[in-house]
């Protein structure tokens, strides 16, 4: 089964021939919204996708880095499985609006999540996982909730002190996350 989703500037909004996924199940506290016995994998086509930290930061409302602590819930948006997450703010690295500050909980709304124990998620960005880290650049749709702009574009990996992009035709960056911060302010 394959479904197609588009983004879009103010939200991730789905367009799919899709039935029987109005049954999404809440689970909040789950350490893993990725525990599933089959996948189903959903093709994406990004609005905006980005190949610069000035555009990233540009459309950004904050960037940060942290890690993601808990799965808060899942729910459904026109069918489309969505599920929302807890990231703990370790570094603020861009907030024009002092909007965040160091040891926030941000809940961050990925689309994706399992439905009647089938896990849907989109193949370029598959569902983030509890204990990872990770840079994230978001917009803030209504307070309180965040998204990742751009897809898999505005997500970077987090690995022994090093930052690298997510997305293999996103952003090239390879340093650590004091030269990742340095280079988002220079630019």
């Amino acid at each position: 089964m394959r479904m197609l989703v588009t983004g879009t500037a103010s939200a991730m909004v789905a367009i799919a021939a899709v039935s029987g996924l109005v049954g999404c199940s809440s689970t909040p506290g789950n350490t893993s919204a990725t525990t599933s016995a089959q996948t189903v994998g959903m093709d994406a086509s990004w609005a905006e996708a980005y190949n610069n930290l000035g555009d990233l930061k540009a459309h950004s409302a904050v960037a940060v880095r942290g890690s993601f602590t808990r799965v808060i819930g899942q729910s459904s948006i026109k069918t489309i499985p969505v599920t929302d997450f807890e990231f703990t703010v370790e570094q603020v690295v861009h907030d024009p609006g002092n909007i965040v500050a160091v040891g926030a909980k941000l809940t961050v709304r990925q689309t994706g999540g399992l439905v009647d124990g089938v896990l849907h998620q989109t193949d370029d960005d598959p569902l983030f996982k509890v204990s990872e880290q990770a840079v994230l650049f978001l917009k803030q749709p209504e307070p309180g909730l965040f998204y990742v702009i751009g897809g898999p574009s505005g997500r970077f990996e987090v690995a022994n002190g090093k930052v690298t992009p997510f997305a293999p035709g996103g952003v090239k960056f390879t340093g650590t996350t004091a030269e990742f911060a340095a280079a988002v302010r220079n630019s």
